[in-house]
């Protein structure tokens, strides 16, 4: 999940839960992108966040 801004509270406690309940799958989560960095990516763009938290588009 990609977020401009600083993450919510649900949506925090969602990525956690999916962690949690659904063995196998780890939702990756950054925040603070700015409205910049989500407006230029576009459906079907990858996206690789990297384990340092380094956010790729390609």
């Amino acid at each position: 999940m990609l977020f401009a801004n600083h993450i919510d509270s649900l949506a925090a406690a969602g990525a956690v839960l999916a962690d949690v309940w659904v063995e196998g799958v780890s939702m990756p989560v950054v925040d603070s992108l700015g409205e910049e960095f989500l407006s230029y990516v576009k459906d079907g763009m990858k996206i690789t966040v990297k384990a340092n938290g380094v956010v790729e588009v390609e």
